[in-house]
């Protein structure tokens, strides 16, 4: 799996979005949202999701003094496994519509194995404040 590219849709009144088709297949029928970093979230195909929560936290107990639970606590609380409705519109939870600051414009891109959701606004100030330069700098520092 593989995606990349943007795609600028709508919110409608209930929360819902259409996931565009180009993502859709990937996510497959009940992908996972969750909260990402810089204020947006993050949708996950089912089984990477599964993957990667168990990867990380798959060994926390919830009764030990792990440094991991209180982010666990707060990545399992806020996502949630979500199904298409029959117009194809998945329907966001509405604390994670908030947390995310989605109004009604939104920018869904592909980030390699899974999509970010992001608010039109929020997103438009992210991108601006990316220097492309730099940002290939510091990718390569952090490869070598």
């Amino acid at each position: 799996m593989f995606l990349t590219g943007r795609s600028y849709h709508q919110i409608d009144d209930k929360g819902r979005i259409r996931i565009p088709v180009k993502f859709k297949d990937s996510l497959g029928s009940t992908p996972y949202v969750t909260v990402g970093k810089n204020g947006c979230l993050n949708i996950f195909p089912k089984d990477e999701a599964e993957r990667i929560l168990s990867e990380s936290y798959g060994d926390v107990s919830g009764f030990a003094d792990d440094p991991r639970l209180d982010s666990m606590r707060k990545i399992f609380s806020l996502g949630d496994f979500i199904e298409e409705d029959k117009q194809g519109r998945i329907a966001l939870p509405p604390y994670l519509v908030e947390k995310a600051k989605i109004v009604k414009n939104v920018v869904t891109i592909g980030m390699r194995n899974h999509v970010e959701l992001w608010a039109e606004e929020v997103w438009e100030d992210y991108d601006k404040s990316i220097d492309l330069e730099e940002s290939f700098k510091s990718a390569a520092k952090a490869k070598s």
